[in-house]
C-alpha cells in the first residue's frame, strides 16, 4: 500500500471518528414552550442582521404585559409565536411598527410618523383579512394563510391606493383595507416554499 493511500485511509478514519463524536455531543433542540424555544422561535421571524441584536419578547395575547426574553441592542423587537393561531407566526417589528401594534392592542388608531416594517419570515395565519380584531374565523370560514412576508405600515393610507385588497400568490396586497390598521403585505416566498431555519439563540447582551 502506498503512503498516499495509507494517509487517505487514516484521514478518513479520523474524520469519521470526529463526526461520530460531534453527533453524540450535539445539543438536542429545546423543548417546545421553554424559554430557549421561545427565544429561537422569535429569532426565526427575521433576517440575521435584525434578530442578532433585537429585543426578544414572548407573545401574550390581550392586554397582558409581554415577558422580555432578551434585551436588545438595536431598534427591532421580535415576538414568539402567537399561541391562539394554528400556524407558527413569530414576527420582528421596528420601532415605528411597534407604534402600530401598541395602538392596535389598545384599539386606538395608529399615529405613525414614518414607515413601519415587520418581518414575518415564517408566515402565519389570520382570523380575517378585513377585521383586525377578529380572534377566530366565523363558523365555516377558514383561517387566512399568509406565506413568509414583509408587512409595511404607512402613516398615510393613501399610499395603499390601487393595490389589491385580497391575497394572491406572490403579489402584494393590503390587509385590513379601509380601516386605520391597513397594512401592505409583501410576500417574501411563495406558499409552500421552504421556510428559513430557526437560528440558534444568541447570547444575551451584557
Amino acid at each position: 500500500m502506498s503512503r498516499v493511500a495509507a494517509a487517505a485511509i487514516l484521514t478518513a478514519a479520523v474524520l469519521a471518528g470526529c463526526a461520530k463524536k460531534e453527533a453524540k455531543t450535539a445539543a438536542a433542540p429545546p423543548a417546545p414552550g421553554t424559554t430557549e424555544w421561545k427565544i429561537q422561535n422569535a429569532m426565526s421571524a427575521g433576517p440575521e442582521y435584525v434578530v442578532s441584536g433585537a429585543k426578544l419578547m414572548e407573545f401574550v395575547p390581550g392586554d397582558t404585559a409581554m415577558p422580555v426574553l432578551r434585551q436588545g441592542t438595536n431598534d427591532w423587537t421580535c415576538f414568539s409565536d402567537d399561541p391562539n393561531t394554528p400556524a407558527n407566526d413569530p414576527g420582528c417589528a421596528d420601532d415605528e411598527a411597534m407604534k402600530y401594534y401598541d395602538a392596535w392592542m389598545k384599539h386606538q388608531p395608529p399615529r405613525l410618523t414614518g414607515m413601519g416594517l415587520t418581518y414575518a419570515l415564517q408566515g402565519g395565519q389570520l382570523a380575517s383579512a378585513t377585521d383586525p380584531f377578529k380572534a377566530k374565523p366565523d363558523s365555516g370560514q377558514a383561517w387566512v394563510d399568509v406565506p413568509p412576508s414583509i408587512f409595511i405600515m404607512m402613516p398615510d393610507a393613501r399610499a395603499y391606493r390601487g393595490i389589491p385588497t385580497a391575497p394572491a400568490p406572490g403579489k402584494p396586497w393590503v390587509l385590513y383595507a379601509g380601516t386605520p390598521y391597513a397594512v401592505l403585505v409583501v410576500p417574501a416566498a411563495m406558499p409552500g416554499a421552504p421556510q428559513p431555519p430557526v437560528p440558534a439563540a444568541a447570547p444575551q447582551p451584557e
